[in-house]
């Protein structure tokens, strides 16, 4: 029976706490070898607030770790599309505390990559060449621990554990299977294919309402949980941190099929869970986008499928962003799905963006005929975050660079950074 902990963390310091987890397995050193590095794997996915752990927990895991003499530390990560992981650890901090405590950063959007298979898939997909090696190739010699933040995701229902190895495709190669057919399944074939040896999910607060909260609406978005939740099968604490947010096993896909396929235990009753009861978590907190769009944006959807595991649900998060945070304007439309009831497609507003596979194949020709004085942005993935989010924001009024609280000289030279390591994000334009 697998042993999941949820310690609280404002009856003690981030340190007792991650301490008392570690304890339940005999204590660190006998969870973590001496050999070999300790890969840390947060979730950095953007650098906007509460879409990424708590850098408080990572310092704190870092020291714990350093003072318990494991000095060959990593930190790895591979952002969201649109972005580059570069930057983010340079927001968010964590650049700093790698520093500060003698980790390396990694960053997984860096560099060689090289070819896998996932289960149930024929094509191959691209994966960064250090984490085949050092994780994939040898892992006997290393130890992968999973630093995941406490959230619900608009697409997923919840992003733990298993979901945090999204990041392991490069950006290129995880927009194809970004459907409502193949996500869920991609998830369970990439934790199939590395599995963490600890997981750790950073629960001072949980992210809800989607995986990208706005920051303008963070109110509605984040609740204080002052948790730490850890163990050793990494499904397991997922199923226990999907519970903590009111959700079942049967409630996400992604989990429902690793348990299937036998990747760890996904019954709740034959995990042990310590520490605070389960019983103290009775709320069911919301998944889905607040869905607050500019009045002056038309949104057609096919009236046969919109998926919101890929083209709706990408543009719909890109809107409420570029709306309630950056003050975007209206006056356009925008367009996904497949089944378009093209006489909704008479008096549009302004120029359009028809986004994914189904629409473009539908309406983007007719679209063009119908309006010759427009322009028709055309999106042809699922999930082309870069894309979508350079001409959204292109339509808005919005200069990518004005995205980043950055100094544009800097975020540029950041950018020049990575790329002379290799850059395989795909970043929208700075000047849009």
């Amino acid at each position: 029976m697998p042993k999941v902990v949820i310690a609280d963390v404002s009856q003690r310091t981030l340190t007792e706490s991650i301490e008392q987890i570690f304890a339940a397995f005999g204590g660190v050193e006998k969870v973590i070898p001496r050999a070999g590095t300790v890969f840390i794997k947060p979730n950095g996915i953007h650098f906007s607030p509460h879409t990424h752990t708590d850098p408080r927990v990572l310092e704190a895991l870092l020291a714990f770790l350093r003072d318990h003499r494991y000095t060959r530390l990593a930190v790895m990560e591979n952002c969201t599309n649109g972005n580059f992981t570069r930057l983010v650890f340079r927001l968010t901090g964590y650049a700093e505390l790698c520093r500060r405590y003698g980790a390396e950063a990694v960053y997984l959007d860096e560099g060689p990559t090289v070819e896998v298979t996932l289960r149930g898939e024929e094509a191959p997909t691209r994966i960064p060449r250090r984490l085949y090696d050092d994780l994939i190739a040898h892992k006997d010699d290393n130890f992968y621990l999973s630093l995941p933040k406490l959230k619900t995701h608009s697409m997923t229902t919840v992003t733990l554990g298993v979901k945090n190895q999204q990041a392991f495709p490069i950006h290129a190669d995880r927009m194809a299977r970004h459907t409502h057919q193949t996500l869920h399944r991609r998830l369970a074939a990439i934790y199939d294919l590395i599995r963490p040896d600890f997981c750790l999910i950073e629960g001072l607060s949980a992210t809800i309402h989607g995986h990208f909260p706005v920051t303008a609406l963070l109110e509605e978005c984040v609740v204080p949980m002052n948790l730490l939740i850890g163990g050793n099968d990494t499904l397991a604490v997922d199923v226990v941190g999907a519970r903590i947010l009111g959700y079942s096993l049967a409630e996400v896909e992604h989990l429902r099929l690793a348990a299937e396929w036998g990747l760890g235990e996904g019954d709740l009753a034959n995990i042990e869970v310590m520490g605070v009861p389960l019983a103290r978590f009775a709320q069911k907190y919301p998944h889905t986008l607040l869905r607050r769009f500019h009045p002056d944006v038309r949104i057609i959807e096919g009236q046969e499928l919109a998926c919101v595991e890929g083209c709706k649900g990408n543009s719909e998060c890109i809107l409420e962003m570029l709306t309630n945070d950056y003050h975007g304007r209206g006056g356009w439309a925008l367009i996904f799905g497949r089944g378009i009831d093209k006489s909704e497609l008479e008096e549009l507003p302004g120029d359009i963006l028809v986004v994914g596979p189904c629409a473009v194949g539908e309406v983007a020709e007719w679209l063009r005929a119908r309006y010759p004085d427009r322009k028709v942005y055309t999106v042809n993935e699922h999930n082309d975050l870069m894309l979508n989010t350079t001409y959204q924001a292109r339509l808005m009024g919005v200069t990518p660079v004005m995205m980043v609280p950055m100094n544009p000289l800097l975020s540029a030279l950041t950018l020049a950074q990575a790329r002379l390591h290799g850059l395989t994000a795909r970043v929208p334009p700075l000047l849009g």
